[in-house]
């Protein structure tokens, strides 16, 4: 079975990229827990946290961290909430290893819902929030 990632990390797979670099693609998530939602992942393949080198799991962190200044410079929120899963039991759905950053208000209820639900964002919605992140 194909990798969605891998096909998104090769340009085969529409995407709505924020930022990228030699060993990471970060992108909206089609299917948000909040407006702003990214995943960031490593250009090469690898299934869990465990699979990377420390190096590779260093470098992940630092781009996760570059992600969430992004996030906090152009979105505002009043908190980001940074979580990982490791295997189905714990939660993870594409076995590409992928870095959730989620931008959360404290005050606003997510048009998506405060849970996760699967439930796809508009495609507007998705290109606004995109133009907020890589917009001049």
């Amino acid at each position: 079975m194909a990798c969605v990632f891998c096909g998104i990390v090769d340009g085969l797979e529409p995407a709505w990229v924020v930022w990228r670099d030699e060993e990471h693609v970060a992108f909206l998530d089609r299917s948000p827990l909040d407006e702003g939602h990214v995943l960031v992942v490593p250009r090469r393949h690898a299934v869990t946290l465990l699979d990377l080198a420390r190096e590779e799991a260093a470098a992940l962190g630092a781009a996760s961290h570059r992600v969430a200044r992004l996030l906090h410079e152009r979105l505002h929120p009043h908190g980001l909430k940074v979580q990982q899963c490791n295997g189905r039991a714990a939660g993870q759905v594409v076995m590409h290893l992928h870095v959730h950053v989620i931008p959360r208000w404290a005050a606003r209820r997510s048009p998506m819902g405060r849970r996760w639900t699967g439930r796809r964002a508009p495609e507007g919605v998705l290109a606004e929030v995109h133009a907020r992140l890589t917009g001049p």
